[in-house]
């Protein structure tokens, strides 16, 4: 099976693994990954800190994509993640799906208003604002308030 948990366009972690299922993955064959300089330094200190099995690594508990991104993937190998909604479309007025909420949350909008600036999700009835403060809140690792 293989996992990928990116920012689009930008930089990617790919792992191979022995496993079947996302929730049991199973034993790490490959691991592929490129991306930005702070991207590929963390990998490569990671990995020299703590070995190279990606599933033992310490959760990063930064807020950059770097740490977003590597975050997933040892959760997803670890069978811990979950995504922060199980809807596909978060804003239906504008049709604006979770997976270009998250892109934005991971490339560095921290708000709802920022989410709306760079998605419009939210933008006309409001009414999944609080969904997009959650997935805000679960990307980044903070208690809902």
């Amino acid at each position: 099976m293989k996992i990928k948990v990116e920012l689009d366009g930008r930089d990617f972690i790919e792992v191979e693994t022995e496993g079947e299922t996302p929730s049991a993955p199973g034993r790490v064959l490959n691991v592929s990954h490129v991306g930005c300089t702070e991207f590929m330094d963390m990998i490569k200190k990671m990995r020299r800190s703590f070995g190279a099995d990606i599933s033992k690594w310490p959760l990063p508990e930064g807020q950059d994509h770097s740490s977003l991104l590597l975050r997933e993937m040892v959760l997803r190998l670890r069978g811990e993640w979950q995504a922060a909604t199980g809807d596909t479309e978060i804003c239906h007025c504008r049709g604006i799906s979770a997976h270009t909420i998250d892109q934005a949350i991971i490339a560095g909008a921290r708000t709802p208003e920022v989410v709306t600036r760079q998605t419009s999700a939210s933008a006309q009835c409001g009414t999944c604002r609080p969904e997009v403060h959650k997935m805000i809140q679960y990307r980044l690792n903070q208690k809902a308030s």
